[in-house]
């Protein structure tokens, strides 16, 4: 019986060592017995580095779709480290890989080397332990018929960023000179930022006048009521990158509160207690993981004008968003939204909306409504078209739909009367869109890395047209 346990044993050792061979150093591949140059020769490219080798590349009919699934990866690299960072021996170390996939997607090797000539061994096989994880975990998500190699560079782990120092007449930028100074009643500023504080010391309430508190990359997980509450004159209060969850944020009745970033925390919802900061111009709520977009604690905050919701895991924009209807600022950049509700056309006072890197196949017509929207941003997105009403939008000064699936430059832009700024880059426009003729208020145009072109749009058959917008001070850029 002992015997049978430790050939097991010793299979299982052998399993393990041959996996970590997969992903390995690359000045370890003489050892290993295996060759890079061979395995290239075996493997097509992923893309082409020039015209020649085009033909052979793996992904030269379908570039579009290759980098959406790289970036998708790599998002996914930096969450999958970021929930394994007590693992990471050292911080913000540069890995550049060599990955030979399979046609499953499976990796047959990886070759790893590191930026750092400083890394102990220690430190290296916990690197390269994790680096294998993540290869394993996460294979290459678009099947081939041969297998491809690539080459990439990432980073593992962020490194602790250099602090950011406040300075100026009336600043206080540490404990030790928020405990020291003689005229607390002059401290309009107090920034203890990036500190490492685990709670908001009792120093902060020695300053009547303070105007502006930032505790931001910090490690706090509750906001006070005494700070709004014995501070009566805080218009700005800055909690970026902390770790509050919910029901760790309280704020009395006020009416002094004009700005509050909650970015980067650990909250789900919009804390109810924002609602009894009654003059609260702009709030930030980015970098959380929102549920849901309850709207509720913000339809009697009548002067609030600025929203942020990047990046917070939004799926959906709920109907009630029809309430906020003194917003001049959205941002909506970086969730997941596939569909967006009529209701946003009652944002009657919206100057600037954010829609990019979302999951949006089409705006809808509603926003013409957005009478004084002066800049759109879409790009990043799958949108193929513009609704007809959208020259309806007679403030629109800039529109970004770069990195969208259109094939055709809507005609619908010739009726935009204060269009001044355009892009288009990174869409599958196939001829020079003629619409632009007529913009006559066109300042810029950005065409760059759509099909019309090729490799040189000044030799291509549509350089009249862009001699011809150039001629009317018209900046094209391809």
């Amino acid at each position: 019986m002992k015997s049978i346990l430790l050939c097991l044993l010793l299979l299982v050792l052998i399993d393990v060592g041959q996996a970590q061979d997969r992903i390995a150093l690359l000045r370890d591949t003489i050892r290993l017995g295996v060759s890079p140059h061979d395995l290239r020769q075996r493997y097509p490219q992923a893309l082409a580095k020039t015209e020649k080798e085009r033909p052979k590349a793996v992904f030269t009919g379908r570039p579009r779709q290759y980098f959406d699934t790289v970036n998708a990866l790599s998002q996914r690299f930096y969450r999958f480290m970021d929930a394994r960072k007590k693992r990471i021996p050292v911080q913000g170390i540069g890995v550049e890989t060599q990955e030979f996939v399979n046609p499953d997607g499976t990796y047959d090797r990886v070759f790893c080397q590191f930026s750092s000539d400083t890394l102990t061994s220690e430190q290296e096989i916990a690197l390269l332990s994790l680096i294998a994880d993540w290869y394993a975990a996460n294979p290459f998500p678009l099947k081939t018929k041969a297998g491809f190699w690539q080459q990439h560079y990432t980073q593992v782990g962020t490194p602790k960023p250099k602090r950011t120092v406040h300075r100026g007449p009336g600043v206080i930028n540490s404990l030790a000179a928020a405990r020291q100074t003689t005229r607390p009643d002059t401290v309009k500023v107090v920034a203890l930022n990036q500190l490492d504080l685990t709670r908001i010391p009792d120093e902060v309430y020695r300053f009547p006048n303070l105007e502006e508190l930032d505790l931001s990359r910090n490690a706090l997980t509750q906001l006070p009521a005494r700070l709004t509450a014995d501070l009566p004159r805080l218009r700005r209060l800055t909690v970026l990158h902390n770790a509050i969850p919910d029901d760790s944020v309280f704020f009395t009745k006020n009416t002094h509160l004009r700005a509050l970033t909650l970015q980067g925390n650990l909250l789900t919802r919009i804390p109810a207690s924002v609602r009894l900061n009654r003059r609260l111009e702009s709030l930030w709520m980015g970098n959380n993981n929102l549920n849901e977009f309850n709207t509720k604690p913000l339809h009697r905050l009548r002067r609030l004008t600025d929203l942020n919701l990047y990046n917070a895991g939004l799926n959906t924009l709920p109907s009630s968003v029809k309430r906020l209807r003194h917003l001049t600022v959205l941002d909506l950049y970086y969730n997941k939204l596939t569909a967006l509700p009529k209701q946003l056309g009652k944002l009657k006072r919206l100057e600037q909306l954010a829609l990019s890197h979302n999951d949006l196949t089409e705006l809808p017509s509603a926003l013409a409504r957005l009478r004084h929207l002066q800049q759109l941003y879409a790009h990043h997105n799958r949108i193929s078209q513009l609704p007809a009403t959208f020259s309806q939008l007679r403030t629109l000064r800039v529109l970004n739909l770069g990195y969208n699936w259109i094939t055709v430059a809507p005609p619908i832009l010739a009726d935009l009367p204060a269009l001044s700024e355009l892009d288009l880059n990174n869409n599958n426009i196939q001829e020079f869109p003629t619409v632009l003729n007529s913009i006559k208020t066109l300042k810029r145009v950005y065409l760059g890395s759509n099909p019309l072109f090729g490799s040189e749009a000044m030799s291509s058959p549509y350089a009249p047209q862009i001699q011809q917008l150039q001629a009317r001070q018209t900046e094209v850029f391809y």
